[in-house]
């Protein structure tokens, strides 16, 4: 059984994934901050783990969690989201973070243990049932590329990052047209569109997740 870590800073929402999940499987950590959770993902030490976050409750936390989401590929935990069926860019940018599933919130009761199961039952046998599949599989975003689009989000222009990186314009336009590519944004209202969403889900909670006693 692989290790489950929950990050839901919704108190309600938090309840409900925590009674689903415990109901067929005997260990879940949950956390309602990111730090804690980042710790405790970091310091396991066992073989399968599972990542299992509420995008839509991370508010001002968002940012560091996408950047969390993609990181944790690197030491090889599976990542099940959750997110409100009106971000279909967010969607998108998740596939390409390595998100293994994602699902509507709106159908979390009746979706999560399907999907749980799934990845579960996966493992190795996920590279050896299609061959073909690599090439099926979306443009992923790299962590620069990733930080690239949230401070687009946060409103710095690309002068001003070329200026932070001590890099040319030249480079950041070529770090845009990459996500772009990725996202399959073709547009400048599309672009537009990407970058509200983050805004939106970042300032969703606005108070950086004071949720108090949850």
């Amino acid at each position: 059984m692989p290790a489950l870590f929950l990050y839901e800073p919704r108190m309600l929402l938090r309840t409900v994934v925590t009674h689903l999940v415990t109901e067929e499987n005997a260990t879940l950590q949950a956390f309602q901050t990111l730090p804690h959770l980042t710790e405790h993902v970091r310091g396991s030490s066992a073989d399968s783990r599972i990542l299992l976050v509420g995008m839509g409750g991370a508010g001002g936390m968002a940012s560091d969690l996408l950047r969390f989401i993609r990181e944790v590929k690197a030491i090889k935990v599976k990542t099940l989201v959750w997110i409100p069926a009106q971000y279909p860019w967010m969607r998108k940018l998740l596939n390409t973070l390595y998100v293994a599933k994602i699902i509507d919130e709106d159908n979390l009761a009746t979706a999560l243990q399907p999907a749980l199961q799934e990845l579960i039952g996966t493992g190795t046998r996920t590279v050896l049932k299609r061959p073909h599949a690599l090439a099926q599989h979306p443009r992923r975003i790299t962590l620069t590329e990733l930080d690239i689009l949230l401070q687009f989000a946060s409103g710095l222009s690309s002068r001003e990052m070329a200026d932070s990186r001590q890099c040319s314009y030249k480079t950041i336009f070529s770090w845009k047209h990459n996500i772009c590519a990725a996202l399959n944004i073709n547009t400048h209202a599309q672009w537009l569109e990407m970058l509200a969403e983050i805004v939106q889900l970042t300032s969703m909670y606005h108070a950086g997740n004071s949720y108090g006693p949850l």
